[in-house]
């Protein structure tokens, strides 16, 4: 079944082959979550990009009030058709990509 899903997406090429890729659920998006189209997008970016699925690092960002009272950043790990996430700091990101996010 198909759907018709938004997000924005953030793409920062850190080298030829390496790149960090940030999808950001829009507030107003219901009708899907970016964790659940993860399977779909992360291949997809890849093929885009020209890049292994070893050489991106996925962060899914759910904006303040989405999930919580506050921004949310996870990194997310693919394996296998298999994800795995964990929390990470805002901060982390900027001081790895040398900029600034801004919502």
């Amino acid at each position: 079944m198909k759907r018709d899903c938004q997000c924005r997406l953030r793409i920062y090429k850190i080298t030829v082959e390496q790149a960090v890729v940030i999808a950001s659920q829009l507030p107003d998006e219901a009708s899907c979550s970016i964790a659940d189209e993860a399977l779909t997008l992360i291949p997809l970016i890849c093929q885009k990009l020209l890049l292994k699925l070893t050489s991106i690092m996925w962060v899914e960002h759910y904006p303040k009030g989405y999930l919580k009272d506050e921004e949310v950043y996870e990194e997310v790990t693919l394996i296998q058709d298999k994800i795995t996430s964990k929390r990470i700091k805002k901060q982390k990101i900027e001081n790895l990509l040398s900029v600034k996010l801004i919502v």
